[in-house]
């Protein structure tokens, strides 16, 4: 992992951006290199002709943080988070790059970007402006996720709800039968009668996007070496073949330049991520691992922790496997796993809670890595991204004006569950991964 040491003439001379933040230098400029590519065969990434692996984090909260205080954000603590992660060896977050409205709707992240469709708040996309260069003057890449299967940032469900003047969208609770909502969701791109008009807004979001002009610094969006790629969605649940030809080759034609990425889980089978990656404008395969949402993991359960372990790493080789036949670069970029809640099994919030040790999930993440490190050697990994970095927020936050806990827990979700802490013993386990993966470049 490397690290710079500000000397004193660099604190004289750290950067005064717009709205009075303080910005150190750290690092390399992502600006300064050239664009992320696939490296010759097809295995790994390459940035300036150099090996390039996906030391990440999932960071998808900081459009929100990086809006002006007025509209909910926390300029400073989101470049207190970004540095601290860069601290970390981290070169990589994923983020969203939409939300939509109306934010008088439940488990959402609030304000939305886009409240209605074509119509934008300016202060949030100021606060994706925010964030993109501060990524960049971290020396990180973004990957940035254009929508959502899932209901925690308005996502599908909202575009179906828009096309149909229906406000009544099927929320899920966390311990509901979700089928209902999937199916609801699903009518984005699967419903005839539907598809066609919510396809129109999509495409119009991401024209806007990819043709917006940083109001920090100047980049067109689809110019910036740093943004890694454009991700279809998070986690498009069975998909048809056709709409991934559909916005992945529109993405290239207004972004010719950066990668193309699905957002796919891979959970299912062979066919369904065969379906999502198996086409020229999806450039590498990602995977996401939930051993307890999947119901192998029982976190007030201690027997249930080596069964997990042996999921987790099963589910690394199947996916790695489908991968490497695709030709493929390949990405985990979604895992996670809660506090020691085995250690008061009958205190349900004992997981929640930021003082709760993290034995099994550093023990999970550590495993996992070694894994991807030795995959990476192979040339049938290259990264992953860490599920969710929390930072400096905590679940006993108060909220801000808008109902937001800014965490690595999305609205919808218990505050605390997944999200890693800038004091976590998880945080060491992390930077020893990214050290060893970094000596691979």
């Amino acid at each position: 992992m490397k690290t710079f040491i500000l000397s004193s003439l660099a604190l004289a001379v750290a950067t005064l951006l717009p709205g009075g933040v303080t910005a150190l230098p750290h690092g390399k400029r992502q600006s300064e290199n050239g664009f992320v590519k696939i490296n010759e065969d097809g295995t790994g990434f390459t940035r300036n002709d150099e090996n390039y692996t996906i030391r990440g984090a999932n960071y998808w909260q900081g459009i929100n943080l990086g809006a002006d205080e007025a509209w909910g954000g926390d300029r400073e603590r989101m470049e207190r988070e970004l540095k601290q992660l860069a601290d970390m060896g981290v070169n990589n977050v994923r983020i969203m790059a939409a939300s939509e409205g109306p934010d008088d709707q439940p488990y959402r992240m609030r304000p939305s970007l886009m409240y209605k469709p074509g119509e934008y708040r300016e202060p949030i996309f100021e606060g994706l402006d925010y964030l993109l260069d501060a990524i960049d003057r971290n020396g990180m890449t973004a990957v940035m996720t254009m929508n959502n299967f899932w209901h925690w940032s308005g996502g599908f469900g909202q575009y179906v709800a828009w096309v149909t003047g229906n406000e009544t969208i099927p929320y899920p609770n966390i311990a509901d039968d979700w089928d209902t909502f999937t199916a609801y969701a699903a009518q984005f791109y699967n419903n005839s009668e539907i598809a066609p008009k919510a396809q129109e807004i999509f495409k119009n979001h991401i024209k806007t996007v990819i043709t917006r002009k940083n109001t920090v610094n100047g980049r067109i969006y689809g110019e910036d070496p740093a943004i890694m790629s454009w991700q279809l969605a998070n986690e498009p649940q069975d998909g048809p073949a056709t709409w991934f030809v559909e916005i992945g080759s529109y993405m290239k034609e207004l972004a010719p330049n950066h990668l193309v990425s699905a957002g796919l889980e891979s959970k299912n089978d062979h066919f369904d991520y065969l379906r999502a990656h198996d086409n020229e404008f999806i450039d590498y395969s990602t995977c996401h691992l939930w051993v307890e949402n999947r119901g192998v993991y029982d976190p007030a359960d201690e027997s249930t922790f080596k069964p997990s372990i042996e999921y987790g790493l099963e589910f690394l080789e199947k996916t790695s496997a489908w991968a490497k036949e695709l030709g493929k670069p390949h990405i985990l970029e979604e895992f996670g796993m809660a506090r020691d809640a085995f250690l008061k099994p009958d205190n349900l919030t004992f997981k929640y809670d930021p003082e709760t040790p993290t034995s099994h999930k550093d023990e999970f993440y550590g495993t996992l890595f070694n894994q991807i490190v030795d995959y990476a050697k192979e040339g049938k990994m290259s990264g992953s991204n860490f599920w969710a970095y929390g930072g400096e927020g905590r679940s006993t936050d108060y909220p801000t004006k808008y109902g937001m806990v800014w965490l690595g827990d999305p609205p919808h979700e218990p505050r605390g569950w997944y999200s890693v802490y800038d004091k976590d013993t998880t945080v060491q386990v992390i930077s020893d991964y990214n050290a060893n993966l970094e000596k691979l470049e």
